[in-house]
């Protein structure tokens, strides 16, 4: 069977989640959240070729499939054939998102040249079994992990979601509503700019904003307590420890601190996130190894969304430099993150606290807001 790239059972469970989590929003902006999150999820999934390029692909993928409610990976290879496979930036992505697909490592490099014989084709015969039948003729060295290369986000079903009783009847049509719903959006903003995706609405999870140019400031914008600073590592991982976190170790404690890094926000206010998302990933929990994957909730929950450690935390640390990027004077960095990161109006207390903890047990410096 073909591997999904989006289901309409998987779309059906975004809207639930999204009808609960949203409740209080209206029709119109629970499905700008819907079409956002779709949006995202397939960019996800996609080989890494340019945005404009992704954004281009996805659509045109809604509006061709908006009948069958369903898009695998042919569909992805197939409409990739339309794009100019002469620039290095598309074919090597491109072999290597269908390298990590195969039933069989192959070689990127034998990937590269099936795809670029077939562009050359008039009417090519494009699909992972026409792979897989010109790849079993060639004596092919394994892959080296080229998908670990290319992030490849793969969706966990949920069991008890919804009970399929009680909608398989009407899945398709209620789908297929749906779809056309994204498929509508997807034209309206396709020509837009990237950040217009966004939808315009005060409180989501699910949207992955884009960062500007940051001016410091201590009164308005992102303050200096949240700015990246170095941090003891070992410290940190004894304080982890001692909540039984699996934080502590790699890859998780090194991807959480490169993200603070690398959208220059502090490490520890990340690992206090993590600490009011989900008690900072307890051993113990039966889904420790899921939860450790998205432990700051990014697009939704760990459930919803269930990527890699580095992708999560790179998304956190960009959500939470935007965010306070536009912080007006006089309001509390933390509860000002609040009010779009998280509905639990209770939320900005937990992660002070939490971020106050760590302060004095990693660093020895009690941190305190100033009035």
């Amino acid at each position: 069977m073909q591997e999904k790239v989006m289901s309409s059972e998987e779309i059906i469970r975004l809207k639930h989640y999204i009808d609960i989590k949203h409740h209080n929003f209206d029709r119109q902006q629970r499905a700008s959240v819907l079409a956002n999150a779709v949006h995202r999820i397939i960019d996800s999934r996609l080989p890494s070729v340019p945005d404009v390029l992704k954004r281009e692909i996805r659509s045109k993928l809604l509006m061709n499939k908006r009948e069958l409610l369903s898009i695998d990976v042919d569909d992805v290879l197939q409409q990739c054939m339309s794009l100019d496979l002469s620039r290095e930036d598309i074919l090597f992505p491109l072999a290597a998102w269908v390298c990590s697909k195969t039933a069989n490592s192959t070689l990127e490099e034998e990937v590269r040249q099936i795809i670029l014989g077939w562009s050359m084709e008039d009417k090519p015969l494009v699909g992972f079994q026409a792979l897989e039948s010109k790849l079993s003729s060639i004596d092919c060295i394994p892959c080296m992990e080229l998908a670990a290369t290319h992030e490849s986000v793969v969706s966990t079903p949920r069991k008890g979601w919804l009970n399929r009783k009680r909608y398989i009847a009407g899945a398709t049509v209620f789908a297929a509503a749906i779809l056309m719903t994204i498929t509508l959006v997807t034209i309206t903003l396709v020509n837009q700019q990237p950040a217009a995706l966004a939808p315009t609405i005060n409180t989501t999870n699910l949207s992955q904003p884009v960062v500007s140019e940051i001016e410091k400031s201590d009164s308005f914008g992102i303050p200096k307590e949240f700015r990246y600073v170095s941090v003891d590592t070992k410290r940190l991982q004894n304080y982890l420890l001692e909540k039984n976190s699996i934080l502590a170790e790699e890859p998780f404690i090194s991807a959480i601190i490169s993200a603070g890094k690398q959208y220059d926000i502090h490490p520890l206010l990340l690992f206090a996130i993590t600490g009011q998302e989900q008690g900072f990933v307890s051993k113990n929990h039966k889904d420790v190894e899921k939860i450790a994957n998205n432990p700051f909730n990014v697009f939704g929950s760990w459930e919803l969304y269930n990527t890699t450690i580095k992708s999560s935390a790179e998304i956190a640390a960009k959500t939470v430099a935007n965010i306070s990027s536009r912080r007006p004077e006089g309001r509390h960095p933390v509860q000002w993150l609040n009010e779009t990161y998280a509905e639990d109006p209770n939320w900005w207390m937990g992660v002070t606290w939490f971020f106050n903890k760590l302060q004095q047990d990693v660093q020895d410096d009690t941190f305190e807001w100033s009035e």
